[in-house]
C-alpha cells in the first residue's frame, strides 16, 4: 500500500500493489454483499474507511505511472508522455512505473 494522487478524487488516497488488489478481489464472492465484501478487506488492507466500491478498482499503483519530475504528482497512465497537473513533459519515456 502507497499513498498517491488519485485523479478522480482530487485527493492522497491509500493504493494497493498487485498483490494486495488480487487479495482483495479473491474476496468477492457472488451475491448481495459483494462491494460490502471487497470495501471491507481494502478497508482492513490500507486501514482507510472508503464507503464506494467503485473507487477501489481505481485505487491501484499500477494503473498510475511515475510521478512527474516537475510536480511530483503521478502520471495518469503508465504511457503518459506529459503531466495532467503541470502541463511538464514527461523526462523520460521508458521510465518505470512508481
Amino acid at each position: 500500500m502507497k499513498h498517491l494522487w488519485c485523479w478522480r478524487c482530487q485527493d492522497e488516497m491509500p493504493m494497493l500493489d498487485d498483490d494486495e488488489f488480487a487479495r482483495a478481489l479473491s474476496t468477492i464472492q457472488d451475491g448481495a454483499s459483494k462491494p460490502l465484501q471487497l470495501l471491507d478487506e481494502y478497508n482492513r488492507l490500507t486501514g482507510f474507511r472508503e464507503t464506494n466500491p467503485n473507487a477501489v478498482w481505481h485505487h491501484r499503483i499500477s494503473l498510475y505511472g511515475p510521478p512527474c519530475g516537475s510536480c511530483g504528482k503521478p502520471l495518469r497512465t503508465p504511457v503518459a508522455t506529459f503531466c495532467a497537473a503541470c502541463g511538464a513533459p514527461r523526462v523520460r519515456p521508458d521510465q518505470p512505473v512508481a
